[in-house]
């Protein structure tokens, strides 16, 4: 396994954490939330750069509901970036302050509206590419071959997981903010800042489950039918 491949695995990962942490906006300091904000972009352009042969593919796509799920995962990931990105620019405080640009309360709440869809959406992207993600990790464990326990125990814990993080939706409002539902609760950091985290990775857990058993079923049902490269 080539050691360049696992740099960037570990890239996307830490990428995702900053996402997750930025969520946390009232935990930190608006100067924090910026900067976390922008490594976690320069992150997603080096995962892009380094996937751009999927995209100049993408025009060829395989029509199998697998690479369609795929596809519509990373359209979807990328315009909801994008919105999160230009809003980025269009409020921010610090970073790119000295812009002649600026926002008013709507682009706030685009701003948060699109920040939540990329979390649920980034979640599913990990989902789409468990298998590999999970392959890649069993090399560099040296796993052996799958054996029943192993798996039995793998699903208990994900079933586990994924009961949590349904509740972990109501608990953090997330249905709200997906619609741009005005909410006045917000997370009481003085109480339990792991919470916060807690509730927001069985929510990862969850929508990275129900994607990935969305594709096994796909597949299952198309009989094995060709799929396009999903290397992003």
């Amino acid at each position: 396994m080539s050691p360049f491949f696992v740099i960037r695995l570990v890239l996307d990962f830490t990428a995702a954490g900053l996402l997750l942490a930025a969520l946390a906006y009232w935990w930190l300091d608006n100067t924090s939330h910026e900067f976390i904000g922008t490594g976690m972009f320069v992150l997603l352009v080096s995962h892009n750069v380094f996937n751009r042969r999927w995209w100049a593919r993408l025009p060829e796509a395989a029509r199998s509901k697998p690479s369609f799920l795929t596809i519509a995962s990373n359209i979807s990931i990328a315009l909801a970036m994008a919105a999160l990105l230009v809003t980025s620019v269009l409020i921010s405080r610090t970073v790119f302050a000295v812009l002649p640009v600026s926002g008013g309360p709507m682009a706030r709440e685009i701003h948060i509206l699109a920040a939540y869809w990329a979390f649920i959406l980034a979640a599913v992207h990990l989902g789409l590419h468990w298998s590999m993600i999970m392959a890649v990790i069993g090399r560099l464990l040296r796993v052996g071959a799958p054996n029943p326990i192993r798996t039995a125990s793998l699903r208990v814990a994900a079933s586990a997981i994924a009961a949590w993080g349904i509740h972990s939706l109501f608990v953090m409002g997330i249905g709200d903010r997906l619609i741009a539902r005005p909410s006045i609760d917000f997370w009481d950091f003085q109480e339990a800042t792991v919470g916060f985290f807690l509730h927001h990775i069985a929510i990862l857990g969850t929508c990275a489950c129900a994607a990935h058993y969305a594709t096994v079923w796909l597949r299952w049902a198309g009989g094995g039918t060709r799929k396009m490269d999903a290397s992003v």
